[in-house]
């Protein structure tokens, strides 16, 4: 189904795409035989828990488990590596600001909160419109398939004030911007995300005095919902 779309990107996308396809199997193979030992050899863990989970007699069949466990690995990974990059990259182009937190350790939150709305690991998602619409004059069809940029609606001026300048005493909410999306399909590891943001960026600037960028010739993977940087290379003093 998807090979003239693959067809039209190149070789290279098609010798992508079936590597993925590997890797993807064999994640999955690999998470199977961890589900065939938590249920002869139960642990306190999350795998174990999944197995477990029991609602009114009902319980999670093996598919359900093994999808759950794979995006909460690939979701709670990729997109955290991202947010710390992101965010220490922010923090080092705005020194001001690392100064302020050194100064005070209670703008932790604050900063990881800003480090999301200014340049969130995830930038947009897609959705498929459950009805007819008009959204700022456009009209919208029910199946229609949506990219909502969430990045853009973090630097709205309607709901942030210079949302273009990074300030981690600006009084972001955990639910003001979309770093995380938003309702039914609001993330599950968000919690998560923040204390490991929190954590990091404490730890690093605890014991680290000086933290600077080694280079700005920085390059990000092609991603169209990422935000991510190959790497990023810093000096530590």
């Amino acid at each position: 189904m998807a090979l003239p779309f693959f067809l039209s990107l190149g070789v290279d996308a098609r010798t992508k795409w079936a590597r993925a396809e590997q890797a993807a199997r064999a994640l999955s193979t690999y998470t199977r035989a961890l589900l065939r030992d938590r249920r002869r050899h139960p642990r306190d863990d999350l795998l174990t828990a999944l197995v477990q989970a029991e609602h009114q007699g009902d319980f999670l069949n093996e598919d359900e488990v093994v999808a759950t466990t794979v995006f909460l690995l690939i979701a709670g990974h990729e997109t955290t590596s991202n947010l710390l990059a992101n965010g220490l990259l922010a923090l080092l182009r705005h020194p001001d600001q690392v100064d302020r937190l050194r100064h005070d350790p209670t703008l932790i939150g604050p900063a990881v909160e800003e480090c999301l709305r200014y340049d969130p690991p995830v930038t947009a998602t897609v959705r498929i419109a459950k009805e007819d619409l008009t959204l700022a004059g456009r009209p919208i069809h029910a199946g229609q398939k949506l990219l909502l940029v969430l990045a853009s609606a973090n630097r709205d001026p309607a709901q942030f004030v210079d949302p273009d300048r990074f300030d981690i005493t600006r009084a972001v909410t955990p639910h003001q911007h979309t770093a995380f999306a938003v309702g039914a399909h609001y993330c599950l590891g968000a919690p998560l995300a923040r204390q490991e943001g929190e954590v990091a960026f404490a730890t690093l600037f605890r014991h680290f005095q000086r933290c600077t960028l080694a280079t700005e010739q920085l390059v990000y993977k092609p991603m169209v919902i990422a935000r991510a940087l190959e790497r990023l290379p810093v000096v530590l003093e």
